[in-house]
């Protein structure tokens, strides 16, 4: 298992970066899982909670911008 402290996340330009395409069961399966293991947190780097934190944010907004745009079934 690779340790979070190998990696430097402090902003710069030279990180590699992943881009995903998921559905909206995905993206909100991913948020469940982020919530939970910050629920549960069993310490450890700080770093890592707050981009945690970050990224349960960041879930949570996709997960109601796709809700606000759902055609409103009583129209």
């Amino acid at each position: 298992m690779m340790e979070y402290e190998n990696y430097d996340f402090n902003g710069e330009e030279d990180i590699p970066y992943v881009e995903l395409e998921l559905d909206i069961g995905d993206t909100f399966q991913l948020y469940q899982s982020v919530s939970f293991h910050l629920k549960n947190w069993p310490g450890g780097h700080p770093d890592e909670q707050e981009r945690l934190v970050a990224l349960k944010d960041f879930l949570y907004r996709l997960v109601l911008e796709y809700k606000f745009r759902l055609p409103d079934e009583d129209q």
